[in-house]
């Protein structure tokens, strides 16, 4: 081969050199291009948000109302156990009078004395603490009368035909107390006793009959002074 040819075949290796190093740069200015490795974007989140705390509340909480311990209905029960019952559970309690307007709402006339043995006609409690004067109430018959209000007049005894005695008649109520006989004395005293031929009676009782103590049939009225004592119709 001639010069020529050797010369040659050195340019076609030098323009092959040169083509692969301008595949490899890219930019054919022979400088080494720095490849990245691709950026891989994270996948997004499937996860629900987190719930906001929600605010606490402004609303006041409902304030309960006062109560106050109730004791079982002591109605058609002596007023002494009654008022038992009251004081041991620790309640304020009053008596009334039966007819005078007792309520929750005031009113009603206080009883300034009674028998332990008298009769509860009804029962009021105060379990929502309306009213400042009781937390129970009981309302016992006013002195003569029944529950019912009606007038307590025991019936003179009737003569029998044999003998010149008498029989007993029936009370219009009974307060429990008994006289030295078998009749019961419809009216008592502020202590429960029966009364006594000559004692004085009360202005409530002018009128009125009742037993006395010996069995004997009394009646409210006036003496010869003008005052107003039990008497048995007989002088002396």
């Amino acid at each position: 081969m001639g010069g020529r040819g050797v010369s040659g075949l050195a340019a076609l290796v030098t323009a092959a050199a040169l083509a692969l190093a301008g595949c490899q740069g890219g930019g054919g200015d022979g400088k080494a291009v720095q490849q990245t490795a691709p950026v891989t974007k994270a996948a997004p989140s499937t996860s629900a948000p987190k719930p906001e705390p929600s605010p606490a509340s402004s609303s006041p909480s409902p304030v309960a109302e006062p109560t106050v311990v109730t004791i079982s209905d002591h109605t058609g029960t002596a007023v002494g156990r009654a008022v038992a019952a009251a004081r041991a559970s620790g309640l304020r309690y009053a008596v009334y009078l039966q007819g005078t307007g007792a309520s929750l709402d005031g009113g009603g006339r206080t009883a300034s004395s009674w028998g332990a043995g008298e009769k509860v006609c009804e029962q009021i409690d105060d379990p929502a603490d309306r009213t400042p004067s009781f937390d129970v109430a009981f309302v016992v018959a006013r002195d003569g009368r029944d529950c019912d209000g009606r007038l307590l007049h025991t019936p003179e005894p009737t003569r029998t035909a044999a003998g010149g005695g008498t029989s007993g008649g029936s009370s219009g109520g009974t307060s429990g107390a008994t006289s030295g006989g078998s009749r019961t004395c419809a009216i008592t005293s502020p202590a429960g006793n029966c009364y006594a031929d000559g004692q004085f009676c009360a202005g409530r009782h002018h009128g009125l009959s009742t037993y006395g103590k010996g069995g004997e049939y009394l009646t409210c009225e006036q003496d010869s002074a003008g005052r107003w004592r039990w008497s048995d119709g007989q002088a002396g």
